[in-house]
């Protein structure tokens, strides 16, 4: 399996290099939401020592699946399309607790770029560029 699957001279679609950035975008909010977390640990009064860590560690680990996905998409594979889908319609369920709670903006902040990742996902231009074919095998 070749490590960069992207043909010398095959431009990539302005939908894979936007999936890609929002991936990051996602993956450095969720960064910062674990820092949040290690830092009551530090607090004065933390509620669960181990609850934060777990919460810290755990948002570090999809953190760097999300960019792991980000950089596999935009040289051409395959797979991150289905978990990038995933991930943008758990942010899509999440996002209406906030419209109901009256806080609209948190809701369309999460929203929006699940959106339209969601339909890039399915664009003609980032399905032919992830599934075309080199040589006589598909790109995996």
């Amino acid at each position: 399996m070749a490590a960069n699957p992207v043909p010398d001279g095959t431009s990539r679609p302005l939908g894979v290099l936007l999936i890609s950035v929002v991936l990051i975008l996602e993956a450095v909010a969720l960064v910062v939401i674990a820092v949040g977390f290690a830092i009551t640990i530090f607090g004065v009064d933390p509620v669960s020592v181990g609850g934060s860590v777990f919460m810290a560690v755990l948002l570090l680990l999809v953190a760097s699946a999300l960019v792991v996905m980000a950089r596999k998409l935009a040289v051409g594979f395959r797979w991150p399309r289905s978990p990038s889908l995933v991930v943008q319609l758990f942010l899509v369920i999440l996002a209406f607790p906030y419209f109901t709670a009256g806080d609209p903006l948190i809701g369309l902040l999460l929203i929006v770029p699940a959106a339209g990742v969601i339909v890039l996902l399915f664009s003609k231009p980032v399905v032919d560029f992830t599934v075309r074919t080199t040589g006589t095998a598909r790109t995996l």
